[in-house]
């Protein structure tokens, strides 16, 4: 960034897109959207700000559609319903024409920070990781299941992540073409920024005191479960070794039986260790049965070749770009 003839600081030539999901548990929607213009307009060239409409309020919407008429550089796209959080944020990742794409999550992470994590890309990095220098917030049970799957990714997918990890997130175009070109039907973020192997630098930040909006535990094993099994075949090779052992096992064990039976006299027919062998073996069977089931889920839902998300309307300011002279071809 350079200064004006003025003194003031000049605007950084550069073409940044601010993306955000907000629906009806965001707060003061047009405010958020004002601060974001404003601080962008103040300090580059050319930006946009995307707005993801992932359920909000009608009156909202209509609050929006008046604001747009004062505002530049500023889209809206509505989607059809709610969606999942990192879906609706795709949606708004492939919308975006920016040189440097920013995301933030409304409500949570100040917009302040943007600067911050442009200027981390201007100096060569990929990809910016916020991260929290608090605790993240949830019940000693979601924290307890984050770090044991933040683990689990560490130990059988060789990615880590950190633990405090947030979705404020910033990229270069390149980095979110190579997200974009993944064609799975299940996208994380935090997860797929840190499989394609661009450099990444954690950028510590404090977020704004705001609540998360409550998430139960069973809505977020259900996302665990689906990165599990969409980003690696590890479960279903785990479940085949056990199957293999345990067999093996009963192949000893009936060998033992037989042998017992002939060696030794007035054996019961009736064993105790019968019903643990048939515990053990159903245990086994219809844990193969619920791993294979969530594999096979997820090769109906890649051949279907739905599209991930729909957008219903796309509401846009009056005017695009902040400087009409520039040209961004993607």
């Amino acid at each position: 960034m350079t200064r004006s003839d003025t003194g003031a600081p000049a605007r950084t030539d550069a073409f940044v897109s601010v993306v955000t999901v907000v629906d009806a548990d965001v707060d003061d929607v047009r405010g958020l959207i004002l601060a974001t213009q404003q601080l962008l307009e103040r300090d580059y060239t050319n930006y946009e700000v995307i707005v993801v409409d992932n359920g909000l309020r009608p009156e909202t919407v209509a609050g929006l559609r008046e604001l747009l008429t004062d505002i530049p550089c500023v889209r809206v796209l509505r989607l059809s319903r709610r969606f999942p959080y990192d879906t609706a944020l795709f949606s708004g990742l492939e919308s975006a024409i920016g040189d440097f794409i920013v995301v933030f999550e409304a409500g949570r992470d100040p917009v302040g920070m943007i600067p911050a994590f442009v200027s981390a890309l201007l100096n060569g990095t990929d990809i910016v990781q916020g991260t929290s220098t608090g605790p993240i917030e949830g019940s000693p049970i979601h924290r307890a299941g984050r770090s044991l799957f933040y683990w689990y990714n560490r130990q059988a997918l060789r990615i880590v992540i950190p633990v405090r990890a947030t979705y404020f997130t910033a990229f270069t175009r390149r980095a979110v073409n190579s997200l974009l070109s993944s064609d799975r039907q299940y996208r994380y973020l935090r997860h797929l920024m840190r499989h394609i192997g661009y450099s990444i630098l954690d950028l510590p930040y404090t977020p704004r005191r705001v609540a998360a909006p409550s998430r139960g535990f069973f809505s977020a094993a259900h996302d665990a479960v689906e990165m599990v099994t969409s980003y690696s075949i590890r479960p279903l090779r785990a479940v085949s070794i056990t199957g293999v052992l345990v067999a093996a096992l009963n192949l000893l064990y009936a060998l033992y039986v037989v042998i017992t039976f002939f060696a030794a006299d007035g054996v019961e027919r009736g064993w105790t260790t019968t019903n643990l062998q048939l515990a053990v073996m159903f245990f086994v069977l219809f844990l193969s049965l619920a791993v294979i089931s969530e594999y096979v889920a997820r090769l109906l839902a890649e051949t279907r070749r739905e599209p991930a998300y729909f957008i219903m309307e796309e509401l846009t300011s009056d005017r695009l770009l902040a400087d009409e002279t520039r040209r961004n071809i993607v």
